[in-house]
């Protein structure tokens, strides 16, 4: 009987030892982590406009939008010669 009753104390002890830090005693690896948070967001935002940046600047100086527009161009001006013949 006695056996019996000790192996869920057993359990429990093992569980709660398992189980990690509470809370109270992971606060402080917390505090740290929210102190750095705004620098670690600010390194973030500048990374990402320096990226955007380098890809707006590529985009300029690429053909790019010079034949996208052209490739516009001349498909309008194709679809607008089948209507003219389907409709005339």
């Amino acid at each position: 009987m006695r056996l019996l009753l000790s192996l869920p104390v057993l359990v429990v002890a093992l569980w709660m030892v398992l189980e990690g830090p509470a809370p109270a005693q992971a606060a402080p690896s917390i505090h740290r982590t929210l102190e750095s948070l705004p620098d670690k967001l600010k390194e973030l935002g500048q990374t990402l406009e320096d990226k955007s940046r380098a890809a707006i600047e590529h985009i300029k100086n690429s053909d790019i939008p010079a034949k996208t527009r052209d490739w516009f161009t001349d498909t309008l001006k194709k679809m607008k010669e089948k209507f003219k013949i389907a409709f005339s």
